[in-house]
Formats: structure tokens, C-alpha cells, sequence
């Protein structure tokens, strides 16, 4: 499809899939470090690698594989392995120039991604925007991976990195950021989080995760299995809280935007109509007509009323996927799903 994402299948053993991605999208990628350090101000990029330092030890102590997956991509792009790693913690850099170079007060929400999972008699659909800065939409990408010895995966990110929300062979997952309060430098970046979760063989199996390895900041992390469990993760660098439909006050779907709903980790009860508009919007539609395909997942992330569909001067929703978690299918539109046409990719 013209100008759409560039899609690559990477497979073998995590240097093999490295080299493969570096390879197949070493243009991509050196853009991709460029766009990040030009937005997020060299001043700061710099900066930030005083405390990603020890970041990058813990990466290399917890996620082997995924470090020697990004050594692969650095080699295959030509590129200083340092840059890679800094692609994938692209929302740390973030976090970090947030919560410890500007160190402002906690903001309420934040206004990125908002993922919904629904279970329909015949599939489990799972849908994400992800919204952010309009020169992102240069540096996206497709990756399908076969690893040797692991799960099949697809997934949406910036190029040159090694996860992000997509779908596996049990489950999709969605992700949103939160606005956690603190920032730890002995976490795991959100993107090998992301690719722990998609290689998972259940909802309960992505769950652990959490509970062996720590989150650098705040992410929210929506999981929807094959067998139709539906588990919202709220994790932030203390910790985390899980988060079910019956939590939620639903049956058959979850929805997750930018505020924390664990009324312990958002101070109290959440009143979604005053404080995040894009989840009221969603979960009007939601309770109006609850999905039962594509489509009807898609009218939702297309909505205006509310700004699930995001259109900024600055920034707009980037990338939006619906998965079908049972049958393997991958649908994603480039750019805002009310003006983009899907495309369809197959786990296998």
C-alpha cells in the first residue's frame, strides 16, 4: 500500500533477528534516533544516559536476549549501539525529562494511546491508537518475528526497536502512558516489557512478568488472551495493580486511556467524565453498542466526540491496529483511522 509503514520479518536467534531488522530498515532507524534526539533536545538526550546507564546494566542483567537483539539491529544499521538502546527507551527519555530534568508537578493524565479488548462469541479483538508526534509517522514500521526458540509475534513501533503493542500467538496487547509520579533507573524498558508480554502464552503468564521485573515509569499495559481473559496492568516504578472487567463494572470488554482507574494509585475514585475524556467517550460508546468485529472496534477508535481519535497541530494518533487474537489477524491503519485504509498481516 503506498505510504504505508514499511513491514520486515526478522526470524533465528536474537542477534540473527537484530542484524535482520538493522539491516532490512538501517535508513529508518539512524532517522529514528535522529527524530529523537531532535525532539526530545540534545541538551537532555545526553543527560538522560547518566541515569539510562544503569538502566542499560539492568536491561543487560534481566533481558539478555532482548540487549543482544538490539546489539544486532545497531550492527545491522550501522549505527553505535548506544543510540539503539536509546530508541528503545524512547518513552523513559521521556519520563525522565518529565519527572527528573524539568521535575514539575505530577500532571493529572496525559493525552497518548488509549487500547480496548472485547470478547465477541467468535474472537477476542483488541484495538490501540497510538497517538503522538506527527514526525513519528517517518520513522514507523511493521516487525513480524519468528524467534528459534520462543513465540511468533507481530507488532507496531519506531524502527529500531525490539517491542512494542501488537499481538502474539495467545494474546495482544495494548499500552497507554500514566502519569506516575517517579522515575527508577533499575527498570526494564517499557518496549521489552512489551515484547515479553506479546511472547506470553496467557493473560496470567503476562501478568508475572510484572511481578519480576520493575517498570522505569508509569504504562499502563492492556492484555486480552485467546481463551477471552481480559487483564488491564496499571504499572508504575513501585509496583503495579491488575485490573479486570468486573473491576471495571463490565463483561466481555475493558478499556484503558492515560489516567490511573486503581482508585489506591490515582488517590481516589475516578471520575472519567471530568478527567479523561477519551475513556468517557469510549465507554459511552461501549455501553451504547458493545463490538462484535473489525468494525465495530474501529467506529470507536474513529470517534470525535470524545477525541479518541486524536487530530493536533503537533500530533495525532500515529498508528491504529485491531487484532484478532484467534485467528492470527493483524489490521492496521497509518495515521488517523477516520481517514486511513487497513491493512492486513498474518501472525504466521
Amino acid at each position: 500500500m503506498p505510504g504505508f509503514y514499511p513491514q520486515i520479518d526478522i526470524a533465528g536467534t536474537p542477534k540473527e533477528m537484530g542484524l535482520a531488522h538493522g539491516r532490512q530498515l538501517r535508513a529508518r532507524v539512524q532517522q529514528t534516533a535522529a527524530s529523537l534526539r531532535s525532539i526530545v533536545g540534545s541538551e537532555i538526550y545526553d543527560a538522560s544516559w547518566r541515569d539510562l546507564q544503569q538502566t542499560y546494566a539492568y536491561c543487560q542483567q534481566h533481558a539478555p536476549a532482548l540487549m543482544e537483539e538490539i546489539e544486532g539491529i545497531a550492527q545491522g544499521a550501522e549505527m553505535d549501539i548506544r543510540n539503539v538502546f536509546m530508541i528503545n527507551a524512547h518513552l523513559e527519555v521521556v519520563s525522565w525529562k518529565r519527572m527528573v530534568w524539568q521535575a514539575p508537578v505530577a500532571v493529572a493524565h496525559s493525552a497518548a494511546c488509549s487500547s480496548h479488548a472485547v470478547v465477541t462469541d467468535a474472537e477476542v479483538l483488541l484495538g490501540w491508537n497510538g497517538d503522538d508526534w506527527k514526525g513519528w509517522l517517518d520513522c514507523g514500521a511493521i516487525v513480524r518475528g519468528h524467534p528459534a526458540h520462543g513465540e511468533p509475534f507481530i507488532y507496531f513501533s519506531w524502527a529500531g526497536s525490539v517491542g512494542r503493542p501488537g499481538l502474539g500467538s495467545h494474546l495482544a496487547l495494548g499500552a497507554n502512558t500514566l502519569p506516575g509520579k517517579h522515575w527508577r533507573a533499575d527498570g526494564l524498558l517499557y518496549n521489552m516489557l512489551c515484547r515479553q508480554v506479546l511472547e506470553a502464552r496467557s493473560a496470567e503468564e503476562g501478568v508475572e512478568i510484572f511481578k519480576t521485573n520493575h517498570a522505569c515509569s508509569g504504562m499502563n499495559y492492556l492484555i486480552a488472551d485467546e481463551a477471552g481473559t481480559l487483564v488491564d496492568v496499571e504499572a508504575h516504578a513501585d509496583g503495579f495493580e491488575v485490573l479486570t472487567p468486573e473491576d471495571r463494572g463490565t463483561r466481555g470488554y475493558l478499556l484503558h486511556t492515560n489516567c490511573f482507574l486503581n482508585p489506591q494509585l490515582a488517590g481516589g475514585e475516578v471520575d472519567v467524565d471530568t478527567t479523561c475524556s477519551r475513556l468517557s467517550a469510549a465507554q459511552r460508546l461501549y455501553r451504547e453498542k458493545v463490538p462484535v468485529d473489525v468494525a465495530g472496534v474501529r467506529a470507536v477508535q474513529s470517534d470525535h466526540t470524545g477525541g479518541v481519535c486524536v487530530h493536533r497541530e503537533e500530533s495525532c494518533t500515529v498508528i491504529s491496529f485491531v487484532a484478532e487474537v484467534r485467528s492470527g489477524q493483524f489490521h492496521a491503519i497509518r495515521g488517523n483511522p477516520c481517514e486511513g485504509t487497513a491493512q492486513t498481516f498474518t501472525l504466521n
